[in-house]
């Protein structure tokens, strides 16, 4: 199945087994965005929850970009 990206259009092969590719087929409203606008978008929202400047509505416990612990 074709994709097209709604932010940079490109066109993607999507594999007909894959769970992405059966949402996009049964409800065609979604929206599909290639893996490197995906990253990116995740990047900036990640960064800017993490700045203290975005008000999170939700209790906030914990970084969301932790560091993996050193084994010794």
């Amino acid at each position: 199945m074709k994709a097209q990206c709604i932010l940079c259009e490109t066109i993607d092969e999507l594999d007909d087994k894959k769970f992405k590719t059966k949402q996009l087929r049964n409800k065609p409203i979604r929206m599909y965005l290639c893996p490197e606008c995906e990253g990116r978008i995740a990047e900036k929202t990640v960064a800017r929850i993490n700045s203290g400047k975005f008000e999170f509505h939700k209790p906030k416990t914990k970084s969301f970009i932790e560091k993996p612990a050193k084994h010794e």
